[in-house]
Parts: structure tokens; C-alpha cells; sequence
């Protein structure tokens, strides 16, 4: 018998989408798993593991009698159920807040139907490891984590770790040796006695061995396992579950890993970019909508904490490493993908406005003549508030637009038109109003639409003109698959777009506009640079009729700091990364930071990965075309198509000069925004009540708030006294270690 051990992990890793659509996923779902039940029953010392919510809903919703055995293995210790999440999701690029929700959702539906909570984090088939996982793994209950990638050509490191996270978070880890299945294909049984000698030739003394069919289901392949069995006589096998494993090589001393696990597939962080502008825009209408049930429950609180409850719980299975990441079939995105992003915003949107309304109609507004408009903050902190969108400019054809917005008490802010959607408008008095307004905390305005307010000098084209001396369009002779498999970066640099002139597009006392127009060989594009009156940063958007495949776009920022470190945002986490040439993933903003802490970069939400050949020029990713589904060494026939190509928007903010502490707050503040409302009432708000919540102090950022709970980060690399406020009296206060994430519960 060979002194080391081999314990086998039952189980079968079932992509719902992939390389096929989602109706044939959840069929594979329940046919694995009747086969898993049907051979378990003749094997009795068999164990097999699953993870998903996902998965258990849809067989308790179909398969009722089904759903009843798995439930009794579950409670004969042999049926083990991991991970602990809604899907196996991205974790990458997904937003900390996301991979929050995921634990909730999930941890919720095991606890009620199986009585368990689930302490093994599983996710063997995503594409690389954030640096804020063990963080928020610990903060969801999981103290144990099972990966595969990246691998062991992409990555040296253990196989058996202790993974830190950011303030001594800690996961006892384990990196799947080989692959998280057995090989359909394998013929004859010495082909599984070669991979097994292997395994523990190569391992530890404690291993596992992943026994089961992956990728498409299948369960357990019966000849397989008497094979398994016959080795199991001359070599020391266990049928194990991840559970008893990690029972016994906890015990054991083991080597500690800190930071991030990358990389292994970076051309997933810009592939099929249109599920990531989506996504963004649903996890935000989903907080805000939480927030305003909050703020005002009204008699309807419950069923629209279930509605988002639901919503969420749908949306979350998007996150799944195939979807978000943008590495399935054109047909996915284009149906269900599609579909349950937009049942989630629909969802927060129609409770979002419903609750605005209601605002509206209860707000003081009896000092309006002729309309105006209602501003809501969702955050916790004050914010200087962008704002545009197309209304009437003369709505009683007075001859004469809105000049000015005037609140209660005789304040004004000056109201600009600038260019709407469409050049027509009814009555020839239409256009896109747009102002910059200061929101308190949560705060709730109310404006009327005025004239002859004295209007400041315009904004003016300076800034634009000085920052687009340091833009330039660098394009990338792309050799990767959808994913970029084997890369470290995307490809060489082939050359630079011709820019070929400036055009000015808007210019007044709230905002200007200069627009830049450039060519790649068949391709043009342009960039419009935003610059407010009092917002430092400039907001850009880069709209393209993009034709050259294989072609991917960088917006090259130079920083102006010759000599200095990367940050970026992560999942609830803030990283900090030496100049290296790679392609790298973030979350929300990346900036390069001189020694003195300034720093100089952008802010995106829907965009995931730049590059750096050293800190002076931080390059974007704003535009990668991909064939769909393309995994190299197979070449694509085509006949999906590409993503990415035609028509594509893209929006960012450039943000220079701000100390690197203010990075996260401020990134927040600019991308999450404010929420307007028209309006025509006249109620003299006497009966009007709201609770007003603020988060002190601006560092500590709101990832979520709900009727059940704030969550708070202290994205500061010091510890923060914080203050939880309701209508100015402390709910909770202490002391936020750095980068802390603390969930305070409401009663």
C-alpha cells in the first residue's frame, strides 16, 4: 500500500451554460443528478458532492420525489452540499456586493431545506481568484475555499494553503490537482490507474482525487467506478466528502498564500462587453430600489422586499463563470441571459419609480409655477450630482427655455440644454437638461424650473483639450481565444489611431462637451470629454462603428507619474500592483500613485481590464471583439459571429489629482449617482416623513442597504471610527479595522 492517500470526491461539475443554452443545462441538472441518486443507492459507501442553490430550486420545482432522496442523503451524510452560493459565479471581476448576495441567497435556501450551513466555498471552474475573497468568504461563513484555476503552468503555489485575505482573513484552501473530473474518453482501466499513480506519485499525503463526469453532467460512469475500486485494493483509497477531507488537513501545518490568484484567461475581463454594461446597471437599480424601501416602507414593504428578493435571486445565476465573463454561446446572451437581467431590472426599476412618484407627490412642491424636478441621493454620503435627460425646455411654449432650477427657499443652479437624444423635439423646445447639484447624505431636493437666474461664465474646453493631449488609442493585434487562454497580455501593440479633428459639441454654465473623432483601417470612432462645473473628474464616452476583428482597442491615459505602483479596486478590496505589462483585472477604478499618494486614472463599472509598461501610461481595455465560445486549439468556424463589433458605447471617468485614499469613495460616488423624478404636484410637504441615513465618514463605503441590514467597507488602508445615523441619532458606531467589511443588522 502506498503511504500516501487518496480520498475520492463524488461529483459531477454540470456548466448550465456554456456551449448550450440553459434549457439543456437544468436537463442535465435533474438527469445527473437521477443517475447520481440511482447508482449511490447501489453503492451505499458513495459520497458526491453539489453545489448551486440554483440547481436544488429548479430540481425541488421539477422533480419533487427526486428532490426528497437527495434531501435524505443529504441527512445520511453522504449527499454533501458545497459551495454555498446561488451559482458557481465569476471571481474575478465580479463586484464584492454580488459575491455577497450570492452567499446570502444561497446559504438562505440550504439552511431551509436541508437544515445545513454550508462552510466549503466551491468554485473549481472560474477563472481566477479575486484578492477580497477570503475576506468575504470568511464574512459569509466559509472558512474553506476549492479552486482549480489558475493552474499549475499558469501559477506556482501550493496545492494545499492557507489563503489571507486583507485584515487576517483566512481559508483553509485547496487547488484541485489535474482537473475537477474523470476523462469520459478513458477506454481502458489502466488509463485511470495511470492518472491515480500520478496523483500520488505527484501529491501530498493527503489528496484528493475528483471522481465523476464533468462539464456537460453524466454522474458516475459505473465501469469507472469498479475500476476505481479494483485500484482501491493495492493503493489507499477513500470515498470521501470535502468535509471529512478538510477535517483532517486542517490539522496539519500548512503554507500561507496572500493576494490575488491570477492569471489564467484575461481576455475574459472585456469579452462580449455588452453583459457587463448590462449587469452594472441592474446590481445599481437593485440598490437603489432596496434603499427606497428602506427609507419609506409603506404598506406594500414586504412584497417589494420579496420582488427584489427574487430578483436577485435570479440574477445572481448570471454571474456563473461562463456568463459573466462572456465565454458562451451568442445565443445565451442573446436569450435567457438577456432575459433574467432584464426581469431583474424591470423588478428594481418599476419599485425604483414607483417610490419616486410617491416622494413627488409628497414633497414640497407648492412653490412650483411651471414643473421641476425631484433629485434623490442613494448613498449615505454627500455627493456633487451629474445630471441629464430629455424633457420639454418649454413645456407652455413660452418662447423662452428653463435657465435655471430654483429650490424651496430661493436657491438656484443653473440649468443647461445641451444636445437630446434626437435632434427633433415637440414644439422645437426640446432637449437634455443637464445640472450639477449638491445632495446631502441621502439627501432628497426638490427644483423648480426657472427663468433668469444669473448664469455663471461656460465651462469652457481646457480641461478637455489639456487631458486629450494625454489620450492616445493604441490597438492590439489580439491573439486570444474568447477567454485568452495561455496569455499574460492580449498581444503586441500594432499601431495608433488617426486622430483626425476636434469638434465642440456643448458649452455652457453646467457642463461642456469637445468631441474628438479617429480612424482605424475600416473603422471610426469618437470620444466625447465631459468636463462639469465643480466635478474634477471629466466623464468620457467612446462610441465606435467598429469592423476590424481580432483588433482590440486600448485608451492609453498617461498618468504623468514616471515612477510609481498600480491600485485598483476589487471585491471589496483595494490592490496595489507593480507595473508589469499584464493584462489585470479590477473592479470600479485603477490608477497609477506617485510617493507623495496622488494619483492619476479612471473610473469604470462595466469595464474590467487595463494594462501598464510602468505607471506613466495606464492603458484601458475599452474594446475587445471576440469570436463567441472560441477555445484555442480549435479554430472557430464562424458562423456565430463576433461580439463586440458595430456599434459600441463605452462610458468612463478620467480622474486626476485625487489622493489615492479618496479612490473608492469617490469612484462610488461618481458611478452610482443620483436618481431623478419630473414632476408637476403641489403638496406643501407638511405630512411628509422619510428617514435619513448617513455613514460617517465618507471612506466608509454603504456596499448594500436593505430593510435587513447595512453592509459597510472601510476602504481605507487605516482603521476608521464609523457612525450609522437614522434622522441624526447613532444606531451603531466603533471601529473599522483597515478594508473591513462589517454587516450591522436592523431590527
Amino acid at each position: 500500500m502506498s503511504a500516501k492517500k487518496l480520498y475520492v470526491i463524488g461529483n459531477s461539475h454540470m456548466d448550465p451554460i456554456w456551449l448550450w443554452r440553459l434549457r439543456e443545462g437544468r436537463s442535465t441538472w435533474l438527469n445527473t443528478c437521477r443517475s447520481v441518486v440511482r447508482i449511490m443507492k447501489k453503492y451505499p459507501f458513495l459520497k458526491f458532492c453539489r453545489s448551486s442553490s440554483s440547481c436544488y430550486e429548479w430540481i425541488e420545482a421539477c422533480d419533487p420525489a427526486l428532490f426528497e432522496e437527495i434531501r435524505l442523503l443529504i441527512g445520511a451524510g453522504r449527499w454533501e452540499p458545497v459551495g454555498g452560493w446561488v451559482e458557481q459565479s465569476d471571481t474575478i471581476i465580479t463586484p464584492g456586493e454580488v459575491l455577497f448576495r450570492q452567499a446570502e441567497f444561497g446559504r438562505r435556501y440550504f439552511r431551509e431545506k436541508f437544515g445545513c450551513d454550508i462552510r466549503i466555498g466551491y468554485s473549481v471552474d472560474s477563472f481566477g481568484q479575486n484578492a477580497g475573497l477570503p475576506k468575504i468568504l470568511n464574512a459569509t461563513g466559509f472558512d474553506r475555499y476549492v479552486f482549480m484555476r489558475p493552474m499549475a503552468e499558469e501559477k506556482t503555489m501550493p496545492y494545499l494553503f492557507r489563503w489571507r485575505g486583507d485584515g487576517g482573513s483566512e481559508v483553509v484552501t485547496l487547488r484541485v490537482r489535474q482537473a475537477y473530473c474523470t476523462m469520459p474518453g478513458w477506454k481502458e482501466k489502466t488509463q485511470l490507474f495511470d492518472w491515480i499513480d500520478r496523483l500520488i506519485a505527484e501529491g501530498d499525503e493527503h489528496q484528493t482525487f475528483f471522481f465523476g463526469v464533468g462539464d456537460h453532467g453524466g454522474g458516475i460512469y459505473e465501469r469507472q467506478l469498479e475500476w476505481l475500486l479494483e485500484a482501491a485494493e493495492t493503493r489507499d483509497i477513500e470515498f470521501s466528502t470535502l468535509a471529512h477531507y478538510f477535517d483532517t488537513i486542517e490539522k496539519t501545518e500548512l503554507p500561507v498564500y496572500e493576494g490575488e490568484l491570477t492569471h489564467h484567461s484575461p481576455g475574459c475581463y472585456s469579452a462580449v462587453s455588452m453583459v457587463k454594461r448590462q449587469f452594472a446597471a441592474v446590481e445599481r437599480s437593485l440598490f437603489k430600489a432596496e434603499k427606497l424601501v428602506l427609507e419609506s416602507p409603506g404598506p406594500d414593504a414586504e412584497a417589494d422586499t420579496a420582488k427584489l428578493d427574487d430578483a436577485w435571486n435570479q440574477f445572481l445565476f448570471n454571474y456563473f463563470h461562463d456568463v459573466y465573463p462572456g465565454t458562451a454561446v451568442r445565443k445565451s446572451f442573446e436569450g435567457e441571459v438577456r432575459d433574467l437581467a432584464g426581469y431583474a431590472q424591470w423588478t428594481a426599476t418599476s419599485i425604483l419609480e414607483k417610490r419616486l412618484e410617491r416622494y413627488a407627490a409628497q414633497s414640497k412642491s407648492d412653490f412650483l409655477t411651471e414643473g421641476g424636478i425631484l433629485l434623490w441621493n442613494p448613498l449615505p454620503v454627500p455627493v456633487r450630482a451629474v445630471f441629464g435627460f430629455d424633457t420639454f425646455a418649454d413645456p407652455n411654449c413660452n418662447g423662452k427655455r428653463f435657465d435655471t432650477l430654483r429650490d424651496e427657499n430661493g436657491n438656484t443652479v443653473p440649468l443647461q440644454w445641451i444636445r437630446s437624444a434626437a435632434a427633433f423635439g415637440p414644439n422645437n423646445a426640446w432637449g437634455r437638461a443637464a445640472a450639477v447639484v449638491d445632495l446631502p447624505p441621502s439627501g432628497l431636493r426638490v427644483f423648480a424650473y426657472g427663468y433668469g437666474g444669473r448664469q455663471p461664465d461656460a465651462v469652457g474646453f481646457e480641461r478637455q483639450k489639456a487631458a486629450f493631449r494625454r489620450i492616445s488609442f493604441p490597438v492590439v493585434a489580439d491573439v486570444g481565444d474568447t477567454w485568452g487562454h495561455g496569455l499574460a497580455r492580449l498581444g503586441e501593440t500594432e499601431g495608433e489611431a488617426e486622430f483626425l479633428g476636434f469638434e465642440e459639441i456643448d458649452n455652457g454654465p453646467a457642463v461642456s462637451c469637445l468631441r474628438a473623432r479617429y480612424r482605424w483601417k475600416q473603422s471610426a470612432f469618437k470620444l466625447d470629454l465631459f468636463a462639469y462645473a465643480g466635478v474634477p473628474e471629466l466623464f468620457a464616452r467612446w462610441s465606435a462603428e467598429w469592423r476590424e476583428k481580432d483588433d482590440t482597442v486600448k485608451f492609453n491615459w498617461k498618468t504623468g507619474i514616471a515612477s510609481g505602483s498600480i491600485v485598483s479596486g476589487q471585491a471589496a478590496t483595494v490592490l496595489v500592483r507593480t507595473p508589469d505589462e499584464c493584462e489585470q483585472p479590477f473592479i470600479d477604478f485603477a490608477a497609477a500613485v506617485d510617493e507623495n499618494g496622488r494619483s492619476s486614472g479612471i473610473f469604470a463599472e462595466a469595464l474590467h481590464g487595463y494594462d501598464s509598461f510602468g505607471s506613466a501610461e495606464l492603458r484601458l481595455t475599452l474594446l475587445r471583439p471576440v469570436c463567441y465560445a472560441e477555445h484555442r486549439p480549435f479554430p472557430p468556424h464562424g458562423d456565430e459571429g463576433y461580439a463586440d463589433l458595430g456599434e459600441v458605447e463605452q462610458e468612463f471617468w478620467i480622474a486626476d489629482g485625487r489622493p489615492a485614499a479618496e479612490l473608492p469613495a469617490a469612484a462610488r460616488g461618481r458611478l452610482w449617482g443620483a436618481e431623478h423624478m419630473e414632476i408637476t404636484a403641489s403638496a406643501d410637504g407638511a405630512a411628509f416623513r422619510r428617514p435619513v441615513w448617513t455613514v460617517e465618514p465618507p471612506e466608509v463605503i454603504a456596499l448594500c442597504q436593505n430593510c435587513r441590514e447595512f453592509r459597510l467597507w472601510n476602504a481605507s488602508q487605516e482603521e476608521k471610527p464609523f457612525r450609522l445615523l437614522c434622522d441624526g441619532a447613532e444606531l451603531a458606531s466603533g471601529a473599522l479595522a483597515p478594508e473591513e467589511v462589517r454587516s450591522i443588522a436592523l431590527k
